[in-house]
This record gives C-alpha cells, structure tokens and sequence, in this order.
C-alpha cells in the first residue's frame, strides 16, 4: 500500500491521531513532573493518603487470602466437593471469618505474651550492659596477655568504650523512640485500619465477581490479545507474590521457634530476643538469617564469649537442618529466583524503599526474571537457535539465515 492510500485511509487516520495526542500528553505530563518534582512529589502524596485505606485493603485481602484459600480447598474442601447448598450460601463468608480470627490471635499472642517479654529482655540488657562491657574487656586484656599480644592489647585499651557503650544506648533510645512515634502512628490511623479492613473484607467475599469484572474492562478497552497479555502477566505476579508471602513467613516462623528451643535447650541468656530477632531478619532472602545471627552473636558476644561461640555453631546446624530438611518438604520453592537477582532486588528496593523495598523487591524482581526468561525462550524460538548454539557460540548460515527470513 503507497503511503497516499495510507494517509487516506480513516482507520490509519484514526490511529495516527490517537498515537500524537498519547505522545503529546506524555510528553506534556514529563516536562511538568521535570520541573515540578516538589509539586509532583506532593501530589503523589496527597494520592497516595486518598487511596491508603484501599491500597491496604488490597494488602490485607492479598495477604489473608492464602489462609482463605487453606480453609477453602483444605480444611473445608470437602463440603464443597459435596455440593452442599448451605456451605456455597455461608461457605465464604465462614472462611473469611476464620482467617481474620487466625490473624486476630496470632497478633494477640504477639502483643499479650511475646512483646511484654521483648520489652524485658531489652531493658534487662540495656541495664546489664555497663557490667558485660567491663567483663568483656578484662576478658579480652588477659586473652592478649596471655598471648603476648602487646601492641594489640595497646590498641584495645586506646578505644574508647564509654563512647561506644554512650552510641549504644542512643542508638537503643532512637530505636526505641521510633518503635514509640511508630506506635503513636499507628493509633492516629485507626480509622484508615478500620476502612483497610472493610475493603479487604469486601475482596476476599467476592474476589471472584471482582477478578471477572476486572477481565470485562481489559477485554472492552484493550485488543483481545493485549488483555490476555495483561491477564497473564497478573495471574504470574500473584501467584509468585502469594508464593514468596507464604514460604518467606512460614520459613520465619519455623526458624524462629526452632532457635527459640534450642537456645532454650542449650540455656543460652535473652533466648527469646535473639529468636524474635532471627525470625524476623528471616524474612529477608538470602541475607536476612545472616544479619539476625550477626546481631544475636554480637548481643552474646558482649555478655560471654563462649555463649557467643556457641550459638554460632548451633545457628549454623540449625541453618543447615532448616534449609535442607525441613524448608523444601514444608514450603518447596516459593520465588524460583537466582541468587544474583536476589541481591541485585535487595540493593535496588533497599535503597528506594528501605524494609519495604526489600520484601516487595525480590517477588517483584521474580515477576521480571520470569518475563524475560519467557520472552527470551520465545525469541530465541522465532528465530530458530538453540540452547546448545547458543552455549556453543555456533550459529550456522542455515540457523542465520532462517532467522532473517523470520525477521523479516
């Protein structure tokens, strides 16, 4: 077709016009945010607060949804396989019910029985740290005496520890301090809670009927083949996040409680702060063990050494026991997600959005490896080049060839 005929024709018409006026907006929207990146922040912001409680809700629902689907297929799941009229009337609503009185009495727990036992053990430590730092430093001058290590001991006896113990206990009161402004946080927006709460209430009831309606205005605005992308691209996201939410917690828990037991076993001090540290540290992939038991060492560290020794011997088998036995039988492969983009996630979220960026970035990241790995393999197919010339680096004339017709 010449280019007059195309210019003629009114559905190339169309099409050119709607494709200016986008690139026009676009462009407009860019140059403001540019030069207007305060204003632009502040109104992202004020967004943001606007649709808070329905973001959350969205969380919420998201989150819960993994215990509504145990009730549902599990627990209950033969009751529905029966076909019984009264459990397909009330089945729902009774699910939903159970997983917010689950979630209700695990956060009770937290709050009745393992934070008044947190808040102990932090101030017998911050109390008791004066004394360890004294004893440690003896320890640590006869440990270089009786080596002969004068210079390092020179040096150990230069650093000025009423500094580090005054940094220590600022850093404690800050961390203290934010956990108070986070707390006070939290009761200014017990509205916002409560409205969080009925929207996801009102997801998880009717999460299907949402589901359907969603798919009717992808299929109504965008082409059929475009929507389907859309629609797959969202089926992925959620079943890589509800994967990374249940293996990532269950993992925290059971490495929680297990170093509880064994601390307890072993009678190592502050078992129950350094497990809730681990558990919580845990969450983070890869690095997040690691940093728990870098800080529960340390705590150990100032207070004995050989309860320091240890419980790095014991966290390590218990690492090992957890990652190798207990983790692929009970959770299996949650993310699918190599190491490297694992750390590359962490790096970039972490910066961006500190301990949310974290969480949010390695699922995120595993919806993006994913994409590209399938996009990839599809292209890697229209052309007709195989993994082994690939890995060889043997293209024949007939592969590039055949390629370029396809390109063509």
């Amino acid at each position: 077709m010449k280019l007059k005929e195309w210019i003629d024709d009114p559905k190339f018409t169309k099409k050119a016009i709607k494709a200016a006026m986008l690139l026009i907006t676009f462009t407009v929207i860019l140059i403001y945010i540019v030069f207007h990146l305060e204003q632009a922040g502040s109104i992202l912001d004020a967004l943001f607060s606007l649709f808070s409680p329905f973001l959350m809700g969205i969380a919420v629902a998201f989150v819960l949804n993994v215990l509504l689907k145990l009730f549902e297929e599990r627990i209950f799941g033969f009751l529905k396989r029966k076909n019984s009229k009264i459990w397909q009337r009330c089945g729902r609503g009774v699910c939903v019910l159970l997983s917010f009185i689950v979630v209700f009495l695990i956060v009770g727990g937290i709050i009745f029985f393992v934070v008044p036992e947190l808040a102990n053990s932090i101030q017998i430590l911050t109390a008791a740290i004066p004394g360890y730092v004294n004893s440690f430093t003896k320890w640590l001058n006869g440990v270089l005496t009786k080596f002969d290590l004068t210079q390092l001991k020179e040096a150990v006896m230069q650093i000025d520890w009423s500094s580090l113990l005054t940094q220590a206990s600022q850093v404690t009161t800050d961390v203290v301090g934010s956990v108070a402004n986070a707390t006070v946080g939290v009761a200014s927006g017990i509205f916002t809670f409560v409205m969080s709460l009925i929207f996801s209430v009102y997801m998880l009831y009717s999460k299907e009927k949402l589901i359907r309606n969603l798919k009717r205005v992808l299929y109504a605005f965008l082409p059929a083949k475009r929507a389907q992308q859309v629609i797959s691209i969202g089926s992925l996201s959620s079943n890589i996040f509800s994967g990374f939410v249940t293996g990532q917690v269950t993992e925290a828990l059971i490495l929680g409680c297990l170093c509880y037991l064994g601390m307890s076993i072993i009678r190592l001090p502050y078992a129950l702060l350094i497990s809730v540290i681990v558990s919580l540290t845990s969450l983070i992939p890869i690095l997040g063990a690691y940093i728990g038991g870098a800080v529960g060492a340390f705590i150990l560290l100032i207070i004995n050494p050989w309860d320091c020794l240890w419980f790095l011997i014991f966290l390590v088998i218990l690492q090992q026991v957890e990652g190798n036995l207990i983790y692929p039988r009970v959770v299996g492969t949650s993310i699918g997600l190599p190491g490297i983009w694992v750390l590359l996630a962490i790096l970039v979220c972490g910066n961006l959005w500190g301990i949310t960026g974290i969480l949010v970035g390695v699922p995120l990241f595993s919806v993006l490896y994913t994409l590209l790995r399938t996009a990839t393999r599809d292209f890697l197919q229209k052309k007709g080049i195989t993994d082994h010339q690939v890995e060889k680096n043997c293209l024949s004339p007939a592969s590039d060839a055949s390629s370029g017709e396809m390109d063509a």
